[in-house]
């Protein structure tokens, strides 16, 4: 029993949680209508790194490997679509917090919104920081 309880008590530990509070619904929602195979597969590759962070990956090692996860600096990172033919360039900008290990989703937008995307989600981590 007592070998059961603390493997659970490692597992608990090793999980990540994803929180969409800071995210604009409504944006979300038009991204997916306009670009649903891109949108799934951004949400696809989170969880990939959501696995990795759980089996316990260290986000130094994952910056560009796998090439959908890259740093925008200041803790923020995007995720990209991949396997999508004839994708439309998707980012989905996230800050994971390995204090809390919650992964925080903060934004979605494309190649022409890149900018504005990353400066509004700069100024939500340096309010959750």
């Amino acid at each position: 029993f007592c070998n059961y309880l603390w493997f659970n008590l490692i597992i608990m530990q090793e999980q990540w949680e994803l929180n969409p509070d800071y995210a604009s619904k409504s944006r979300f929602k038009r991204i997916k209508k306009n670009h649903k195979k891109e949108f799934i597969s951004c949400f696809n590759n989170l969880n990939k790194i959501k696995d990795l962070l759980e089996k316990g990956a260290k986000l130094s090692e994952l910056h560009y490997h796998p090439a959908f996860f890259r740093s925008e600096g200041k803790g923020l990172f995007r995720v990209g679509e991949s396997g999508v033919r004839s994708a439309k360039a998707l980012r989905l900008y996230v800050y994971p917090d390995g204090k809390t290990r919650t992964i925080y989703i903060l934004g979605i937008g494309t190649k022409e919104t890149q900018q504005a995307d990353i400066a509004a989600a700069k100024t939500i981590i340096k309010r959750l920081a």
